[in-house]
Parts: C-alpha cells; sequence; structure tokens
C-alpha cells in the first residue's frame, strides 16, 4: 500500500477529512460506533450480524467544509469461522481504493463515491436501499419529503378512498421508520386489514428489522396466513432487534406447523428471528431444518448451511454449539449432527 499509516477504512476516511457514520445490515439494521466499527475491523471483536460468511456495513460519510453531500459505500467482508473480519480482505480493498483514489479524497469527496470495481462491494436491493434510506434519514433528523408521507398517511388513515398504487416503495419505507412511535402504530394497525396486499407486502418488508410497537407486531403475526396461504412477508416484517414474547409465541407455533419444513421460512427465521432464540426455540428450530433437509432430499446440505451461519453469530455461538448435544433430540436431527460432523472430519 502506497501509505503504511493507513490500515483501516476508519483511518482512510479520517485521514480523508471526512465524518462518517457505520450501519450494520448483516441482519437487519444498527448503527455501529466508530470505535466498534475500528475494532471490527481490525479483527478485535467479531461482526455481531454475519450473515453468509460475511460481514455487511453500509457507510455515510460527508465532508462538511468540501459539500453537503452525503456519499455511501456498501461494504462486505469475509468473516472467519468465529466472525472475525478477514484482515488479508480488508487490506486488499484498502490496496484498491488507495490505488485507485490516493491516499486522501479531501479534495474531491464525489470522487469516492464511484469506487472502482471489487469483491468487496454490494448493491443493496430495492427494498433493502429503500428501508437503509428511511433509516438513515431517521438517525440524520432528515425529514422525507412532505408530500410523499402525506399520500402513504391518507392511504393508512382512509385505503377505502386513498389510491395506493402510486406510492413508491421508499415513501412507505419512510412511514416503516416510524412505527416504533405510537400515533403511527395505532394508525397503521387500524384498517391493516384493509390494505392492498400488495401494499401490505411492501409495508412489511420495508419494516424488516425495526423496531415496531406490540399492536404492529399483532397485526403483521395475524396476517401470517391470509386466505389459507403463509405470507412469507409478514414473517419478514415481524424482524426486530429485540426479544418479543409476542413474536416467540408465534415462532413455536410455527416451528410446529406443516410450514416448519419450507426452506423460505427456515431462511427468514435464521437472517430475521435469531434474536427471539431461547434454547427451545433454537431446538424447535434445528429440529425443523433436518426434517426440511431430508423431506427435501438436501442430503444434510440445508442443515450444514443454517447450522454454519448461525454458529456465527456471537450471542448465539455458545447456545448453537451446546445444541450439538443435547440429549433431547429426535433421530432426525441426531442424523443430521452426524452429516454435520462427517462433512467437518471430511473438509
Amino acid at each position: 500500500m502506497q501509505n503504511q499509516s493507513i490500515n483501516s477504512v476508519s483511518e482512510f476516511l479520517l485521514h480523508a477529512g471526512t465524518e462518517y457514520c457505520v450501519f450494520d445490515m448483516g441482519r437487519g439494521l444498527s448503527k455501529v460506533d466508530t470505535q466498534t466499527f475500528l475494532d471490527i475491523e481490525n479483527g478485535l471483536v467479531c461482526a455481531p450480524y454475519p450473515r453468509q460468511k460475511h460481514a455487511w456495513f453500509g457507510i455515510v460519510f460527508w465532508n462538511k467544509n468540501a459539500s453537503e453531500n452525503h456519499y455511501i459505500w456498501f461494504l462486505k467482508f469475509p468473516v472467519d469461522e468465529q466472525g472475525l473480519v478477514m484482515s488479508a480482505a480488508r487490506n486488499h480493498f484498502l490496496q484498491i481504493i488507495v490505488d485507485a483514489l490516493g491516499q486522501s479524497i479531501s479534495e474531491d469527496t464525489e470522487k469516492a463515491q464511484q469506487l472502482p470495481d471489487n469483491p468487496y462491494s454490494f448493491v443493496p436491493t430495492q427494498s433493502q436501499m429503500a428501508q437503509f434510506n428511511g433509516f438513515v434519514k431517521k438517525e440524520f433528523n432528515v425529514e422525507p419529503p412532505s408530500s410523499s408521507s402525506q399520500h402513504v398517511m391518507a392511504y393508512i388513515d382512509a385505503p377505502q378512498v386513498a389510491d395506493w398504487r402510486g406510492l413508491s416503495i421508499q415513501a412507505v419505507a419512510d412511514v416503516s421508520v416510524c412505527l416504533d412511535d405510537t400515533n403511527t402504530a395505532q394508525r397503521v394497525a387500524k384498517n391493516f386489514s384493509l390494505y392492498a396486499p400488495e401494499f401490505k407486502n411492501t409495508l412489511m418488508r420495508a419494516s424488516e428489522s425495526l423496531p415496531k410497537q406490540d399492536v404492529i407486531i399483532t397485526a403483521f403475526i395475524d396476517a401470517l396466513a391470509i386466505s389459507g396461504d403463509f405470507c412469507i412477508e409478514a414473517l419478514a416484517g415481524l424482524g426486530t432487534s429485540s426479544a418479543s414474547e409476542l413474536i416467540q409465541t408465534s415462532l413455536v407455533e410455527l416451528l410446529n406447523s406443516e410450514h416448519a419444513i419450507r426452506v423460505d421460512v427456515l431462511s427468514v427465521i435464521a437472517a430475521r428471528h435469531f434474536n427471539q432464540f431461547n434454547d427451545a426455540i433454537l431446538l424447535l428450530f434445528f429440529e425443523a431444518a433436518a426434517e426440511a433437509d431430508e423431506h427435501h432430499g438436501h442430503k444434510g446440505e440445508l442443515f450444514i448451511g443454517l447450522f454454519s451461519d448461525l454458529v456465527q453469530v456471537p450471542s448465539l455461538r455458545d447456545s448453537v454449539l451446546a445444541m450439538l448435544r443435547t440429549p433431547e433430540r429426535s433421530d432426525t436431527l441426531a442424523k443430521a449432527i452426524g452429516h454435520l460432523f462427517s462433512n467437518t472430519r471430511g473438509a
């Protein structure tokens, strides 16, 4: 690297004279303080919410002396089996950006928005981008366009009269980040059953892993089964950053139902409801994963994939490893664990 004093993304941004905020995007959205992000970069602490063997971040930065514009990098770095960022990958990314942008972007912050091709950048889905924008605007106390929010709230308050078809995904996401507000939550829940299915799905998807009032959680739980069809958007929308008895009760019922062997259901539970896992729910989840694996003929790959994903989450690691030794397991789960150990020995 051209400048050996720059040993982290944090140092590069500081050296550039920028201010920045970091958001973890691994399993939802949460702000990461700058010191914690530096420790994560340097492998001193584990990435809190790794997904698919990577730590995922959205970094918003700006140079108030040069421009009022804000810029975003979406970065993912591989993590090891304990959830620590691999320093070689971080260093490779730094080499790429220093070679392309120079040692400082203080004179041309906008230049840094256009990252060169690299294996560490990612493009969020449209829904993820809308949710990120709404979350960041709330964090920075930036009011969304009044007209768009008013149109969404007009439909929320009077779905029989207002037209939902002109509402943008971003406008819906801007409202979704306010579902922890009592007034907004009550207004949404009041007419929730009357909303068009497309609007419901967009609203629930935009609410993934965001804080929300119990009245919203109850409405989403009621939406899990609509006309006999399971609503995966409702399951995703129920994701929240803190444990909830309402959600835990719903997960127990779900994991004991015929839907428990659906791969998409298990994937959403692992991604969005990992923080609801107590020992009992964790065991139910892996029992369902083992049964799904056998039912769909995945030959152990589904179970191993879900195990590998969740064992990297620092808050779950000890519980996931303890699950392997529990005597309270079915023959199907025991067989899946045997496949896991065979795969590990053969690797």
